[in-house]
């Protein structure tokens, strides 16, 4: 049972605080007064060596990085036990204050020695509450309060041990925190039920777009001829065909006029297709530099041979968002021709099924971080050409199955913000639990 208070403000019950207005049974406490400090080194201990992701928590160094980065840093690393916090100092746009998180394995970890690590007072505080309040960002404000300006030289934010633990915090009588952390604990058991649905729809989206779009499983209606052929893109069905790109698509050579009003885009290996102002929160070319971009209509494709981790052969996009922009002509912007069937295409761009025949056209190694191919040569590059209506057919099995996908992502994004707003609730007393 919840009882919903609108405004807390001299409202009967509550009071004023240097954290705001909060219950009169709760109280604003300094960190130092409720946790201890751990600075146990590793030393010769064999531990995980661990790191703190914004946003995901404890990541161990192995994965995120794919290697542990330790080294002899090592024996220095902190010894972490279950059931205890690390806050890194390290800042990024979404986390400017850097981030806490509790300690979730069953064993000791090893985690950096400029993290700083505590543990709570358990006979005052409930775990699962303060790491809601932490992933809430309730001690932000409170943080910047004791940053110094700037950084320091390895990127962390300038703030000493001492300082970290007077930041305060509020404190709710205990029975009342077990309750919260349980009712943000169950739509946190939702949430996670729902990314791991997701995540089941995409291994399944990836191995549909893997065996449909080069033939190795084939529609019933197309399965007639259970003969393949070899050929530069390997094995595909005996009725399928090799086209270069260049037959399927015209190369946009349409300069921008500078006569009137222009979006310029930007193609993201994750994001796809974006004007760059939202990308960047900001336009980062002027007026007088865009002389030489490129036309990019609507539904045209945007190469961008910048290659990332998600991207090995740099990505290629199609503009959908319903608008004509402009592109640097760092991008190959490329259309349709009449006869070809787009989605097809699509779907196959989206999949990375094409770096191989990518890597077939260019020169060999990179340049800095961007793939070395000409667009004369990307334009040459070998595409698989099934019957087209089994292109058809392939393009709507994906679009469908991607929709599904699209649709569970919108519900979770829902699910998450109603969390975030019943935390900020429950986490200043405007709605209180009973217990």
């Amino acid at each position: 049972m919840t009882e919903v208070i609108e405004k807390t403000e001299n409202k009967k019950g509550y009071k004023k605080t240097k954290l705001g207005w909060i219950p009169e049974d709760w109280e604003v406490v300094k960190l130092g007064n409720i946790a201890t400090e751990i600075n146990d080194k590793v030393g010769t201990k064999q531990r995980t060596p661990m790191s703190l992701s914004a946003g995901k928590g404890f990541v161990a160094q192995a994965k995120k990085f794919g290697k542990d980065i330790a080294g002899k840093q090592y024996a220095q690393y902190t010894c972490l036990p279950p059931r205890t916090f690390a806050y890194n100092k390290g800042n990024s746009l979404k986390y400017p204050q850097g981030c806490i998180y509790q300690q979730p394995f069953n064993e000791e970890v090893a985690v950096p020695n400029v993290f700083i690590c505590f543990a709570l007072d358990k006979k005052r505080c409930n775990n699962n509450f303060y790491e809601q309040l932490f992933k809430n960002n309730a001690q932000g404000k409170e943080l910047f309060k004791y940053i110094n300006s700037g950084v320091r030289n390895d990127g962390l934010l300038n703030l000493n041990d001492n300082n970290f633990f007077k930041i305060k915090l509020v404190s709710p009588p205990l029975k009342e925190q077990e309750k919260i952390a349980e009712i943000l604990s169950a739509w946190d058991d939702g949430i996670e039920t729902l990314e791991k649905l997701i995540e089941q729809k995409e291994i399944f989206h990836k191995a549909l777009m893997k065996n449909l779009l080069v033939g190795k499983k084939r529609i019933a209606e197309f399965n007639k001829n259970s003969e393949y052929k070899r050929t530069r893109l390997g094995q595909i069905p005996a009725d399928w065909q090799i086209k270069p790109l260049k037959l399927l698509f015209d190369k946009r050579m349409q300069k921008y006029s500078g006569n009137t009003e222009h979006n310029i885009f930007t193609n993201s290996a994750t994001k796809g297709v974006v004007l760059q102002n939202e990308y960047f929160d900001r336009s980062i070319v002027t007026e007088e530099n865009t002389s030489n971009y490129y036309v990019v209509g609507e539904n045209d494709f945007m190469y961008n041979p910048r290659i990332s981790q998600s991207a090995p052969a740099g990505p290629i996009n199609r503009n959908k968002l319903g608008i004509t922009g402009i592109a640097s002509p760092l991008y190959t912007i490329f259309k349709a021709k009449h006869d070809t069937i787009v989605d097809f295409y699509e779907q196959y761009f989206s999949s990375n099924l094409w770096n191989n025949s990518m890597f077939m056209v260019a020169n060999q190694g990179a340049r800095h971080d961007r793939l070395n191919i000409t667009s004369n040569d990307f334009m040459n590059m070998p595409l698989p050409y099934p019957p087209r209506e089994e292109q058809e057919k392939i393009a709507n099995i994906l679009i469908e199955s991607y929709k599904e996908i699209q649709i569970l992502n919108s519900k979770l994004e829902k699910l998450k913000e109603q969390k975030k707003g019943l935390m900020q609730k429950l986490l200043t007393g405007q709605i209180r639990v009973k217990v």
